[in-house]
């Protein structure tokens, strides 16, 4: 999968995407904008997504963080994982475009309607108590 074709994925549900074409670019993105969440490629020219990752857990560390690479050695996928990344979903040959769209709409909407009805409902009854 490319980098486009899951831009038009995620803006077919409705997303807004802002692709960098390097490192560099990536990492000046970041520090302009405030994302919800960033799909990170490891292996970009420039610099590396490692080294991207390790700077916006210095200046974001909230923002949710998807490893989006060929990268399956578990060694690698642990290092990642103690530095701050919030998942991991292969672009291979395996990789499924449905999946990846929905790993990232349960990290941007992580409850469902009928959770939200019963924090509000919850909410209605402490008030009134």
């Amino acid at each position: 999968m490319t980098a486009k074709t899951v831009k038009e994925a995620l803006e077919l549900n409705e997303m807004k995407v802002e692709i960098a074409e390097d490192g560099i670019k990536g990492l000046d993105l970041i520090k302009k904008n405030n994302y919800d969440l960033i799909l990170l490629d490891l292996k970009m020219p420039k610099l590396s997504g490692e080294d991207i990752l390790k700077e916006i857990r210095k200046t974001r560390p909230y923002v949710f963080v998807i490893i989006y690479t060929n990268f399956s050695e578990f060694a690698d996928i642990k290092a990642l994982t103690n530095i701050g990344i919030d998942g991991y979903v292969n672009k291979g040959p395996d990789a499924d475009l449905k999946e990846l769209v929905n790993i990232i709409k349960e990290k941007l909407e992580p409850f469902s309607t009928e959770d939200l009805e019963n924090i509000v409902e919850a909410a209605q009854i402490q008030e009134e108590e």
